[in-house]
């Protein structure tokens, strides 16, 4: 009898044993999928699963590469914003560049971080993802895409832009950044999301065009309250990483005899007519909006003690030649734009 008993018992331990072997097998297969998924859909790195919004903001690989610090031989400039500071909407970053080195300063490294349709959102998310960077001076120009956010009911409206469908993925994610060390839960995140907004895409802006039954609630500025948040966390951590940072208010140019159809059709005095203002909603919340954000703005840089600040909205104000639309610069407004900036900038970097 004790044998018997003995001999099931042995055979219960070891198809435990099995069961428990073969799950983790199992686990180990599936997060190896998971990895290579990541890698393959998003170019996302295969060993650094807790890099995970590197795939939503793959421009953050670059600057990680660069490893900015204040002990190397560069002085590293981060601009923070939409696409009127990216390469393929303007001068800016060039010009910058430019000015800088006829000033003297030819080891400077400029981190462009900017992109289309990149909120104050996306630059907090993206300064807080890069914890070990540290720069001479970090520039942030946010302002105008924000106005897109306030284009839903009421009763959808999230703070940290969450019924907007590009952050209702991005949140959820951005947890994972620096913590996580397997991809699998980043996968069901991912999944569960992409599935909720499947089913209910009438609850989230579009990242496309404004929904049309929904431009009357773009004259509620709700934007404004989370773009200050994320402001202060953006001044928040600069503070807390000795990092400088300037301010900048938004400057846009939306001629009188403003019209959708004019513009299409190139017959106002902007320079190549890029995009409409409708793109941010309906024209007059759109310019509320910015009005919004800027007067944050102003009240953050007067309040929060070394920020410096540089007013381009007075500066290239009422200047058509400056516009190729209602925000992104010509040539000669990028000029403007860094002229504007360029003593902040040099006093930045001359007076640490």
């Amino acid at each position: 009898m004790s044998g018997g008993s003995a001999g099931r018992t042995g055979w219960t331990s070891t198809n435990v044993l099995l069961l428990l072997v073969s799950t983790l097998f199992s686990l180990a297969l599936a997060e190896v999928a998971a990895r290579a998924y990541w890698r393959l859909a998003f170019h996302a790195s295969f060993l650094h699963p807790d890099r995970v919004l590197y795939a939503f903001y793959p421009e953050l690989k670059e600057v990680n590469r660069a490893r900015p610090s204040r002990d190397d031989r560069y002085q590293d400039i981060l601009l923070l914003g939409g696409s009127t500071l990216q390469k393929e909407w303007g001068e800016v970053e060039q010009a910058l560049a430019e000015r800088l080195a006829f000033a003297g300063h030819r080891n400077v490294r400029i981190h462009n971080l900017a992109r289309e349709a990149h909120t104050s959102r996306d630059s907090l998310l993206k300064y807080g993802a890069l914890p070990r960077a540290r720069f001479e001076l970090v520039v942030v120009y946010d302002g105008i895409n924000e106005a897109r956010v306030n284009n839903v009911p009421p009763a959808l409206y999230r703070e940290d832009y969450g019924h907007y469908s590009w952050y209702a993925t991005v949140n959820a994610l951005a947890s994972y950044q620096g913590r996580a060390h397997f991809a699998l839960p980043l996968t069901g995140s991912l999944l569960l999301h992409s599935v909720q907004r499947a089913l209910r895409p009438d609850r989230y802006v579009p990242t496309g065009w404004p929904r049309q039954d929904w431009l009357t609630f773009g004259g509620d500025l709700r934007s404004a309250a989370s773009f200050r948040r994320n402001l202060s966390e953006i001044l928040s951590l600069a503070r807390d990483r000795g990092d400088p940072v300037l301010l900048l208010s938004f400057a846009t140019y939306v001629p009188a005899n403003y019209e959708r159809l004019a513009f299409k059709k190139s017959e106002l005095d902007y320079g190549r007519h890029l995009i409409p203002l409708e793109m941010w909603g309906a024209p007059a919340n759109v310019l509320a909006a910015v009005a919004a954000h800027n007067a944050v703005v102003r009240d953050l840089a007067a309040h929060t003690p070394g920020v410096r600040f540089v007013d381009e909205e007075q500066r290239l104000a009422g200047q058509p030649r400056y516009f190729n639309d209602p925000c992104h610069l010509t040539v000669e407004g990028s000029m403007a734009f860094v002229d504007a900036l360029l003593p902040a900038v040099l006093d930045a970097l001359e007076h640490p």
